[in-house]
């Protein structure tokens, strides 16, 4: 199967990556199916810019019969999860077989309990399903290191998700703690969390910096037309920018 949607990619193709664990007998599971200490995979997505971006990753991830958590900012001015389009995105994920949940950006309460209470409120009512996981947006050292639920909920960098097991991440767009592929754990066969964003995925380009300018130019796009089918005045001027 060839992955159509990557030209160009420093990170490589995301088909040939999930079919590599595949190859080694990986299953992939969501948090809450821990259960070993070999061939289990938590392949995580938080969600930081597009919801159609992950949408994109969720259908080929199906496709190979691959099953992913998706964490979705609920605060956020990147994305409006309660927008048409991204409501039927995220709803679609979900429906693909793929666990949705909340992405939780702390920094936006000044009591983040009672900020994540009104979250959790509001995303299980409007997708109609339990968070029973989150996972926290740029963590700082505090949660790093909180190894408890937080408001009853457990998040991804609780210690049996986080040190237990060995944990990757792409943040950046680069391999911030080695490649899974290089690691003895991977060689060993132990149980991985691996974070994957979208946005490093889905995006061409030869660099994190390429692909980041690349979505730029696309967004500034959409935010044109955006504003021209909103503002009747805004289309006398749409062709001069």
């Amino acid at each position: 199967m060839k992955n159509t949607l990557i030209v160009e990619n420093n990170l490589g193709s995301y088909v040939s990556f999930v079919e590599t664990q595949l190859r080694k007998g990986y299953e992939f599971i969501s948090f809450s199916e821990l259960s070993r200490p070999k061939k289990q995979i938590i392949l995580r997505h938080d969600v930081d810019f597009d919801c159609q971006l992950a949408y994109q990753l969720a259908q080929l991830e199906e496709n190979m019969g691959v099953k992913s958590t998706y964490f979705f900012l609920v605060s956020s001015d990147s994305y409006n999860v309660a927008s048409k389009a991204n409501f039927e995105a995220i709803k679609a994920i979900q429906g693909l077989g793929h666990t949705i949940s909340i992405h939780f950006d702390p920094t936006v309460y000044t009591d983040f309990s009672k900020g994540l209470e009104v979250e959790v409120a509001f995303f299980e009512h409007f997708f109609d399903t339990k968070v029973n996981t989150i996972s926290i947006h740029r963590p700082n050292s505090f949660f790093l290191e909180y190894d408890s639920p937080i408001m009853g909920i457990e998040h991804a960098y609780q210690s049996k998700y986080f040190k237990n097991i060995k944990y990757f991440a792409d943040s950046t767009g680069e391999w911030r703690y080695g490649h899974p592929f290089e690691s003895e754990e991977f060689e060993q066969g132990k149980t991985l969390q691996i974070l994957i964003h979208p946005i490093w995925w889905v995006i061409n380009g030869s660099s994190n910096l390429d692909k980041l300018k690349s979505y730029y130019a696309q967004k500034k796009i959409v935010m044109k037309e955006h504003i021209a089918n909103n503002c009747k005045p805004f289309r006398d001027i749409y062709g001069e920018l």
